[in-house]
């Protein structure tokens, strides 16, 4: 018996030892420089089976000085590719296809290359017009917007890495409104980290939803969701993109043009705006509508249809505001533009982005 407890206890020795120098799965691989890797999606659709769109690509580095670097590109065979995501805790990329609402993964070299090699799941019950993407490692959970006017929601879909076929979302929060982007990291105290949207149309508002509701992974459908804080921004036309920095405290967003590219081309104007919001928690926690900091709208800016927006931010880096404009263009301004300004640099795709997520981490994040 004294033999027995001599051995497990030496088992329980070496198991600790081992767990404890074994790396998690799910522990991200920090960079040993800092990485700026922009990932882009496209909503083009190849009109044959012989032709070829590369429908997600990387910027990287996004933020060399005076210039932006060519994309790369792969083929991840998404129907009209839509939310783009990359998660260094998964180490995966997610891209979500609107046509058939199927939900991809990749991978992504050391160098930025996305394989081409993917795997996917997907939700044709639920997900019927699938928007913007993210990924909350805390809590395993993937978040996905969906703008069908009859049936707008805010679906999410628990261990997404381990998931194929056909799935249900583990929740679903109806919304009363149609929603457009997702951006995630703010945190107004100890308890509340914050999921914000950006509701699109008339309804020119920010929604922003307690992550620590959606903690359990029990399964609940709720009809009609209400958010936990709600800003407006009277002057908008049709907010879209949305963009957070913790470090900064600021809230970036893009406000499409009164003569949209995707109705009319030949009317297109450069009217499209991106709201900077400084003080950003403030701003949440006071809720009411808002003015926002600053305005970057104007003929020098050339923004038609600016569809969404990033920000980086790492210390001691040139900080930036990246646009996507479905008049397939891609901008940079400085962080403290304002008003009737010029890109610092820009660059032109041949098919129409239409989100992005920015991949910005120093040594040991």
């Amino acid at each position: 018996m004294q033999m027995n407890r001599i051995l497990f206890a030496l088992n329980l020795i070496i198991l600790c030892l081992w767990t404890s120098c074994k790396r998690a799965d799910d522990e991200p691989v920090y960079p040993a420089t800092p990485i700026s890797r922009l990932y882009i999606s496209f909503s083009d659709i190849a009109n044959s089976d012989t032709q070829v769109y590369q429908n997600a690509v990387v910027v990287d580095p996004a933020d060399s000085a005076g210039y932006i670097p060519t994309p790369t590109g792969a083929n991840t065979n998404p129907q009209q590719g839509m939310g783009i995501f990359y998660s260094p805790d998964l180490q995966l990329g997610f891209q979500v296809s609107r046509n058939d609402t199927t939900i991809r993964y990749f991978s992504v070299s050391d160098v930025g290359n996305i394989s081409t090699s993917t795997r996917s799941f997907k939700d044709v019950f639920y997900l019927y017009s699938p928007r913007s993407i993210r990924y909350d490692n805390k809590s395993d959970q993937l978040f996905i917007t969906n703008d069908r006017p009859d049936s707008s929601s805010l679906n999410i879909y628990y261990n997404p890495a381990r998931l194929v076929g056909q799935q249900n979302p583990r929740k679903r929060l109806g919304l009363a409104n149609a929603p457009w982007g997702i951006a995630t990291g703010m945190t107004l105290n100890t308890s509340d980290s914050l999921l914000l949207l950006s509701m699109q149309g008339n309804t020119k508002q920010i929604w922003g939803f307690a992550l620590k509701d959606f903690a359990s992974v029990q399964d609940t459908f709720v009809n009609s969701a209400k958010p936990n804080y709600t800003i407006s921004i009277e002057t908008a036309n049709d907010l879209r993109g949305i963009s957070y920095s913790s470090r900064l405290d600021i809230l970036v967003l893009s406000d499409l043009g009164l003569a949209k590219l995707t109705d009319n081309p030949s009317n297109s104007s450069t009217d499209g705006k991106i709201y900077v919001i400084e003080n950003a928690k403030q701003a949440i926690m006071t809720g009411g509508t808002i003015t926002p900091t600053r305005t970057i709208t104007g003929s020098r800016t050339a923004l038609v249809d600016p569809i969404d927006v990033a920000i980086t931010d790492l210390p001691n880096r040139n900080h930036y505001i990246y646009v996507i404009d479905r008049a397939k263009r891609l901008s940079r301004f400085p962080l403290d533009a304002n008003g009737n300004a010029e890109p610092e640099a820009s660059g032109t795709f041949s098919l129409t982005p239409e989100f992005m997520y920015l991949d910005s981490r120093g040594p040991n994040e």
